[in-house]
């Protein structure tokens, strides 16, 4: 964690491939965008934004939170109030190419 940036955009695209018959969780991503493990992060009750499905997470070591919001095929991850991930899923054409 403590990245300053957006992480590389294609993280999805290599989750994806390395899972193909089936989905990564939302805390299966968090849990490789930042690098670290999903057992790191606890599920949290945090508010809805109303807009697409609302996952938040709180680390246990750090105490930060992760808030990823997934609206129709976009997927946003802020990590300590800081964006790190906001991309385009890719769709089942892309992901062959």
């Amino acid at each position: 964690m403590g990245s300053t940036g957006l992480v590389d955009r294609s993280i999805i695209r290599r989750l994806m491939a390395a899972m193909p018959n089936e989905f990564a969780s939302p805390l299966e991503v968090l849990a490789s965008t930042t690098r670290t493990s999903a057992g790191d992060w606890e599920s949290l009750d945090g508010p809805d934004s109303g807009v697409g499905v609302d996952y938040w997470y709180h680390h246990r070591g750090t105490g930060e939170e992760a808030y990823l919001n997934l609206d129709q095929f976009h997927l946003t991850i802020s990590v300590a109030d800081e964006r790190i991930y906001d991309a385009e899923i890719p769709d089942a054409t892309e992901l062959s190419e």
